[in-house]
């Protein structure tokens, strides 16, 4: 059996051994040394000048004096010399000056945060609880991340460009904003209202570093300006004087001009750009954006085409392989509906139009309408868009009310031999129906005194830029030139004035009107691949041109323009008719 324990040295006191108390107090001495180890100094080389009785150390490497060749172990003071105790792996002291734990690991003491083995956590939660989802979990009112020298970095890696890497905003553990990178590398902030629905406010694009807005910027400009899309200088310069975007090309793409034309920047006249269709008619293509016009003034129409030549004999056709074109305008109102003929014609019998108002009200479910007059009302034609009704008491979303123009149009309310001239009453072929009835009325009833007018229809699309047009040569550039301006009040759809309601237009096509499979009214199919060009499409002002409204007849209210044109050989200007021109470039 050892004398001594097997931990701490202690030694034990032996069977018939003389002066015990010397053994046990040699042990209690130990004890008192090693338990609550508090160390004065792990970093002194040399002992105390005046220690005290009790005082500890760790005697640090290049001992001197008393300490030398102690190295490492715990020298105890005792009354009156140096005593030194061998640490064994695991023993801990704390060193007082530090301000931290030691940990002798068999070889050298330690302080206890070097021991720890922080590498390959399952989870950490500081003040709250880490899960198998938020590994790491912190609870605080704020937490930072500092630089360790210069900089500092915050790295979300994710593992393919599918996943996710973001930063998630919650209120009430339900997400308001994301940030970062979610289902491919674009950068986007996104944000939502509850929870469920996000919407995207900015993306950065990976592949190029531009910026999109998807769901648009306010504040950029005064709300006054309204609420489109801010412009570009090219945007602009693309414009020029004119109210068409693009219509030379000079943004480089086909913005502006229908898809279905190709932009060209070879085969032009003498401008950045033209767009040519190929083959057959589809059917009337048009440009994206809206041209707001004053109906009240005159618009210049130009723009440049071309017929693309193809060898063979065509002269079996008087045109040749020139197709017919056809160019023109489509009419939007102010909440940007398209007007069509119905929308303002009237029927207008043996030349008397049959614009007149009610003599009495009249009510959704009625079978008759009285009129004051229904001297223009048709009597004889059989189409059914001749034999309806139009009322023109139409407001639009901001109130204002059309005097010849109206969306409360329906045909075929009435039959030949219904119209009673000396009565002036129409009996109608079913009840006067709800979509017709007053929509400021609980009832839907129109009083005695309403305008209302025999309906009737025609072409609603305005071939004001040309109509049926052959350029005179293939292969060559013309230059077309058209007018449109004033309102047409007469109800005649009178082509050269815009139709009541006009806010804005869009510029139409009818390319290769003719070309069709096995051709067409005099004109051979020319195939699929016949390309004609355009461009230069242009709606401008005529500040010299002047109205005249038709004051008699029945195409009273309708306007007469005359325009100036000049005559280089004399110098002079004159005002002439409108009418389509074709000159080459």
């Amino acid at each position: 059996m050892s004398d001594i324990s097997a931990n701490l040295s202690l030694p034990f006191i032996l069977p018939s051994q003389a002066q015990k108390h010397v053994t046990f107090n040699e042990g209690m001495r130990r004890l008192d040394a090693l338990v609550q180890l508090v160390i004065l100094a792990a970093d002194q080389t040399a002992p105390p000048t005046t220690p005290k009785d009790g005082d500890r150390y760790i005697v640090a490497a290049g001992a001197t004096g008393d300490w030398s060749g102690h190295e490492g172990e715990i020298a105890v003071f005792d009354e009156t010399s140096w005593q030194f105790l061998t640490p064994a792996k695991g023993w801990v002291g704390w060193v007082d000056p530090a301000n931290e734990f030691y940990v002798f690991d068999g070889a050298d003491w330690l302080p206890f945060g070097d021991t720890l083995d922080l590498q390959n956590l399952d989870m950490v939660g500081i003040a709250t609880t880490a899960d198998i989802t938020n590994r790491l979990a912190v609870a605080s009112e704020a937490s930072l991340f500092t630089h360790a020298g210069s900089g500092h970095q915050l790295k979300l890696n994710k593992a393919g460009a599918a996943d996710t890497a973001s930063l998630l905003f919650q209120t009430g553990w339900s997400g308001r904003a994301e940030m970062g990178t979610a289902g491919n590398d674009d950068f986007a902030i996104k944000v939502s209202d509850n929870g469920a629905t996000f919407h995207t406010a900015m993306v950065a694009t990976g592949a190029t570093g531009r910026i999109r807005f998807p769901s648009g910027v306010d504040g950029l400009a005064p709300a006054d300006f309204g609420s489109g899309p801010l412009l570009t200088t090219d945007y602009s310069a693309s414009k020029g004087v004119d109210l068409v975007v693009n219509s030379t090309g000079l943004l480089g793409n086909s913005y502006n001009y229908p898809p279905e034309f190709t932009y060209d920047p070879v085969v032009t006249p003498n401008l950045p750009a033209s767009f040519h269709y190929s083959g057959y008619l589809t059917t009337a293509v048009k440009m994206q954006e809206f041209l707001p016009v004053d109906p009240n003034k005159v618009y210049r129409l130009q723009s440049y085409i071309r017929q693309e030549g193809l060898a063979g004999d065509w002269s079996a056709f008087s045109n040749g392989e020139r197709h017919a074109q056809y160019m023109g305008l489509y009419a939007y109102d102010a909440d940007w509906q398209v007007i069509n003929a119905q929308h303002h014609m009237r029927y207008k019998h043996n030349g008397m139009d049959s614009l007149t108002s009610l003599a009495a009200p009249l009510a959704p479910g009625d079978t008759a309408i009285t009129l004051v007059d229904s001297t223009g009302w048709n009597e004889t034609n059989t189409a059914t868009y001749n034999s309806g009704v139009i009322i023109f008491e139409y407001k639009n979303s901001a109130g204002y009310k059309y005097e010849y123009y109206s969306r409360l149009v329906e045909p075929d309310l009435f039959n030949l031999g219904q119209v009673n001239k000396t009565t002036h009453v129409v009996t109608l072929n079913k009840p006067f129906p709800a979509n017709m009835g007053n929509p400021e009325d609980p009832g839907g009833i129109w009083p005695a005194g309403t305008k209302i007018a025999n309906s009737s229809s025609g072409n609603s699309l305005k071939y004001v830029f040309y109509a049926g047009l052959h350029v005179p040569e293939v292969d060559r550039w013309y230059l077309t030139t058209g007018h449109i301006g004033g309102i047409d009040n007469s109800g005649t759809n009178y082509t050269a004035n815009f139709p009541p309601g006009t806010t804005y237009v869009i510029p139409f096509w009818l390319p290769n009107y003719s070309n069709r499979v096995g051709g067409y009214s005099g004109h051979p199919d020319t195939g699929a691949g016949h390309k004609v060009w355009f461009t230069g499409a242009s709606v401008t002002p005529e500040p010299m041109a002047v109205l005249s409204e038709v004051l008699t007849g029945a195409g009273t209210g309708r306007k007469n323009i005359k325009v100036p044109v000049g005559d280089f050989a004399t110098g002079s200007v004159s005002l002439v008719a409108t009418g389509t021109s074709i000159e080459p470039v």
